[in-house]
Order: C-alpha cells, then structure tokens, then sequence
C-alpha cells in the first residue's frame, strides 16, 4: 500500500510540474489543483466548508465543472467564460461575458461579470497579484 501511495504522489507531482511549461502556468496549475502555493502555503479564501478546497475540488482538474449532491459548478475554461455569446452555464443558458479583470473579480470577491453575488459555494481567494496573474495563465491553457 505504501509503495503504491509513493507512486501515486510521484506521478501527480510529475503531472503538476512540467518542466517544459512557462512557469507561470506551471505555477498557476499548481494553485488551481492543490489550492497552495509551491512552498505548500494554503490559500486563504472564505470558505464556509469545513476542509481544505482547491479549484479543482469544485470545477474538476480540467476546470469544465462538476456536478455534487449540494451544487453544480460551471465550466470555467477560459474559453468558455470569455465567449463573446456568454458563457454557457451549467443549465445550458447564456450568462455573462468575462473578461480578464472580471474573472479576478469573481474570484477574489464573490462577484459575477453581471455584477451579481457567486452562488454560496464559490469562496473569495485572497491571491497575491503574483499568484493571480499564474493562476490565470493556467486558466487560459485549460481546453
């Protein structure tokens, strides 16, 4: 069990760092999955949940969203939230166009690219402006 556990743990660290991508994104994808930074720093967010949360835990490792008994995430692809026709929620609709100010705004502060409160979930990130600008260029590579 424990030498299968060490592999497992390899092979994730192996999936976080790769060393053929710029650092930021690199950087950025380690925020996304492990909600730390790389010295293994938690983020602080306010969150009302009672374990540690990554992006991932919520929108999926490919960021496309998740489905739980308690809510629905959407697809957060980079793609998807700045589509110039709006992103496509999780029901199928049409929501707000995001830009890249936007998107920090929903993230650090609750706040949709309409203007309106995130759904109860979403925590408020306190990102540094260094942690921010790699978390968004992870977000953009995300297909």
């Amino acid at each position: 069990w424990a030498v299968g556990s060490a592999l497992l743990a390899t092979r994730w660290r192996a999936w976080l760092d790769r060393p053929d991508e710029d650092a930021a994104v690199r950087n950025g994808r380690w925020i996304f999955i492990t909600g730390t930074t790389r010295d293994g720093r938690s983020i602080p967010s306010s969150s009302r949940m009672m374990m540690r949360l990554s992006c991932a835990q919520c929108h999926g490792a490919d960021g496309r969203g998740r489905r739980t008994p308690m809510f629905v995430s959407p697809d957060i692809t980079y793609r998807n939230l700045t589509d110039p026709a709006g992103m496509v929620e999780p029901d199928g609709t049409r929501g707000p166009v995001y830009t890249d100010e936007l998107i920090r705004r929903a993230v650090t502060r609750g706040i949709s690219a309409d203007g309106e409160p995130l759904a109860w979930p979403m925590p408020r990130w306190q990102l540094t402006d260094e942690e921010w600008h790699d978390l968004l260029a992870f977000l953009k590579t995300l297909p």
